[in-house]
């Protein structure tokens, strides 16, 4: 494999990507030309980043409920805007969303795609 210096952005797309792709850590790393070892450490150092408590001034986390569910519903009723996206995931957002909340999960949805 040709060794190239990859962004944290790369890395965390590659490493976010392996699970949903299905394949095993070697043949995914070997359509993205990788090292498993690679893969694994970068999966570590993430994992350990996430887990760390964040410091003054760093944005905090907000968890809002999330219902899964089989067959897609009809629009809920206080939902003003649903988003769809390709893989059947359904978002939808009410009224009482605050905008920063909207932004933080459009940012996350732009550095999933």
């Amino acid at each position: 494999m040709g060794w190239r210096r990859r962004s944290r952005e790369e890395w965390q797309r590659l490493v976010s990507g392996w699970p949903r792709s299905g394949l095993t850590q070697g043949v995914y790393c070997a359509q993205h030309g990788i090292s498993v070892g690679s893969l694994q450490r970068w999966r570590r150092l993430l994992d350990a980043e996430a887990a760390t408590p964040r410091t003054e001034g760093s944005a905090a986390t907000e968890f809002v409920p999330v219902t899964l569910m089989g067959d897609p519903p009809p629009a809920a009723a206080g939902a003003d805007l649903t988003l769809v996206l390709a893989d059947g995931v359904r978002l939808e957002i009410g009224t009482a969303c605050p905008a920063e909340t909207l932004k933080r999960v459009l940012g996350v949805l732009r550095e999933c795609a």
